[in-house]
């Protein structure tokens, strides 16, 4: 497939010599020559970037993109927020690793206590995968069971419990012993409860709050608050990974948005302002097996990097940003009509281009996804809404959740993120991203039309 673009290939090794000199450098260093599994592309290298301002970042050779990846979505604010970048420089003038206890960190959790409806208390950690991590691990230090519930198509991190998939058949590289710990099933609340009556052995299920990769597969209506009612019932623990999704749909997350709170939901991304860092946060009584002093069992969590008084500036700088009270209108409806006049323009670039039922552009708040590739198990909703009541009996089957979660068949991904390259657009991935308040009408419609002549080109290389 490569060779149906051939000359779009050539014109961007041609562009792009310092990155191909960096990428050639990188491989002598990094196994694939990459330091992210997301950022290895097979045909072509992946770009190499200098600086970013907004919602633009420039790559070595001096070429403009409109970013769409913002730092994985933890970039609501865009590139080098003013506020968010004077907060690090005061910081790191007055120290980076104090070696002990800081006020930073305690202004911090006060503002995530603040705002996320289910936190009494919080536990600092350096990455969204050591927070699920953890919280697998609160879980089965409370309920005193083994097992943990997580739903099929979804990432929590890369640790060995959250990598486990529907095979049942540990990862090159991980024990056995630790998938047989993990039940992988299908968002169907009907499943699920036969899981529980057949094994009591289920400490928690954890899942994101906002449907597999970013609300790419969206959970099926009233997921939440079936799984609430299920746990409580069994004596299990409610975990929500909103490392995404928490702050970029609302102040306080999903749990807010629809009213159902967990027992403890894993925070990152946007929770450091951009910078590394992670959060567990939950009620007092299970965060109380932190405490020595609580008479309960006692975990004992170390790490360096925990709260740390760079990743506490930015964090409490964004936060605070977010805790404004006009912030629901000045940013979050902001960055939301935003993407919605993006998916309905890239909707529009899809039917202009042949492809009704074909391909689609959907998400929610301020997260769009991109839907392309044959084979297509079902026509797609001219709307890109996969919830409705129509196209919800098609949603539901295994088939086309696989098919969501893929977003793009493999013999289009390299080609479009080629095509979207060489007109100075950068999604993430290759097929969605995150708007941020940087972004302006302006830049979306310049996307829009970068995703058209994009198709074009596509379809007379016969990619498409």
């Amino acid at each position: 497939m490569t060779a149906k673009v051939t000359n779009s290939l050539d014109e961007f090794l041609a562009q792009n010599p310092t990155s191909l000199e960096l990428y050639e450098e990188a491989q002598q260093v990094f196994p694939t020559g990459a330091t992210h599994a997301s950022r290895y592309w097979e045909t072509a290298p992946g770009l190499y970037f200098e600086r970013a301002q907004g919602a633009y970042k420039w790559d070595v050779d001096g070429h403009r993109y409109i970013d769409y990846w913002m730092g994985h979505g933890s970039l609501i604010f865009g590139h080098s927020h003013p506020v968010i970048t004077q907060a690090l420089v005061e910081q790191a003038s007055r120290g980076t690793h104090l070696g002990g206890n800081h006020p930073g960190e305690v202004r911090w959790a006060q503002l995530i206590c603040k705002l996320i409806p289910s936190a009494e208390q919080v536990r600092f950690f350096s990455s969204g995968t050591e927070a699920t991590m953890m919280a697998m691990r609160l879980a089965r230090t409370v309920t005193g069971r083994e097992k943990i519930l997580k739903l099929e198509g979804r990432f929590h991190g890369w640790n060995d419990y959250s990598s486990v998939n529907q095979s049942k058949v540990a990862p090159i590289g991980i024990p056995q012993a630790v998938a047989d710990n993990i039940l992988v099933l299908s968002p169907d609340l009907q499943e699920i409860e036969k899981a529980f009556a057949a094994d009591k052995n289920i400490a928690a299920v954890i899942l994101e709050a906002d449907g597999a990769s970013y609300g790419a597969v969206p959970n099926p209506p009233g997921l939440l608050a079936g799984l609430r009612d299920l746990t409580r019932r069994e004596g299990a623990l409610l975990i929500y990974d909103e490392i995404v999704s928490g702050f970029r749909y609302g102040p306080g997350g999903i749990q807010a948005i629809e009213g159902v709170l967990p027992d403890l939901t894993c925070l990152a991304k946007i929770l450091a302002g951009g910078l590394n860092g992670g959060a567990v946060v939950g009620s007092r009584e299970i965060m109380a097996v932190f405490d020595p002093a609580s008479g309960k069992k006692f975990i004992r969590h170390h790490g360096t990097f925990n709260g740390n008084p760079l990743s506490a500036a930015a964090g409490v700088a964004a936060l605070s940003l977010i805790a404004e009270p006009n912030a629901q209108t000045t940013l979050y409806d902001y960055i939301g009509r935003l993407a919605e006049r993006l998916r309905s323009g890239l909707r529009g670039a899809i039917l202009d281009a042949g492809l009704k039922g074909k391909a689609t552009s959907y998400g929610r708040g301020s997260v769009f996804h991109v839907l392309l590739g044959a084979p297509y198990v079902v026509e797609l909703p001219e709307d890109g809404n996969l919830l409705s009541e129509d196209f919800l009996p098609y949603f539901k089957k295994p088939e086309v959740q696989a098919r969501l979660k893929t977003s793009l068949l493999p013999e289009v991904v390299e080609p479009l993120r080629l095509e979207m390259d060489l007109r100075g657009v950068q999604l993430m991935g290759g097929h969605g991203g995150f708007v941020s308040i940087a972004h302006t009408e302006e830049d979306i419609d310049q996307t829009v039309e970068a995703f058209s002549q994009a198709l074009a080109a596509l379809k007379k290389a016969g990619v498409l």
